[in-house]
């Protein structure tokens, strides 16, 4: 009960602070909004956005972890506070050092989804994943968060998407063996889905079947 009023108590904080981020981004006042991120990341897990910036994906996650376990709500925190910067940086014209904040923030709000469980009160942010996948999609992506993009996709039943990346995936590794496997697998999680699953997510079982076997050919 503890750790939860001590999540209810920071998510008041955030909820406060992202009203005022949104206020000032209305008002052109973007320095301001970069300020209120920088204290509110500093409030909330101690450390500015430059550490932000310049932590790895895995120093991140490791912050909003309780017991081991991800803090669904504290991760989806830190999301949207680096979203919300990687969108300013774009207003500042600065679309380089925002793609690499996107990175952080959708790999954040991934593990939050993939992870979340019902007491979560933010996950209504969720649908900021789409947002930033529609935003970074010309880019280069590394295969880490790919892989969990498909984990997505396939959690959202939408496995048209999920075959996408999986494709790109492959070219973009020469079609070796651990791709493949992969790729084997995911089909062969897909034949599991019923066949109303499967055409709501835009796959044909018939579809899958031969993709399946085609990889196989190839490994």
């Amino acid at each position: 009960m503890l750790k939860r009023n001590l999540t209810e108590e920071l998510v008041g904080k955030f909820s406060e602070a992202l009203a005022k981020i949104k206020e000032y981004r209305r008002e052109g006042k973007n320095e301001e909004a970069l300020n209120v991120i920088d204290n509110t990341l500093k409030d909330l897990f101690r450390l500015g956005f430059k550490f932000f910036n310049s932590f790895s994906d895995e120093n991140l996650i490791d912050m909003v972890k309780t017991d081991g376990t991800i803090n669904a709500d504290k991760c989806i925190m830190m999301a949207k506070l680096l979203e919300e910067e990687s969108e300013i940086l774009e207003t500042l014209d600065n679309s380089n050092e925002a793609f690499y904040i996107y990175l952080k923030s959708l790999n954040l709000f991934l593990e939050a989804f993939l992870s979340k469980d019902e007491d979560c009160d933010l996950q209504y942010f969720f649908s900021d994943i789409d947002i930033i996948i529609e935003k970074i999609c010309d880019y280069k992506v590394p295969l880490i968060l790919q892989n969990k993009m498909i984990d997505y996709y396939i959690k959202t039943k939408t496995y048209d998407k999920a075959e996408n990346i999986l494709y790109e995936i492959l070219e973009d590794n020469n079609f070796n063996k651990s791709v493949l496997e992969k790729g084997i697998s995911f089909y062969e999680e897909l034949l599991t889905k019923s066949d109303e699953d499967l055409q709501n997510g835009n796959l044909a079982r018939e579809e899958i079947i031969e993709s399946s076997s085609i990889l196989k050919k190839k490994l």
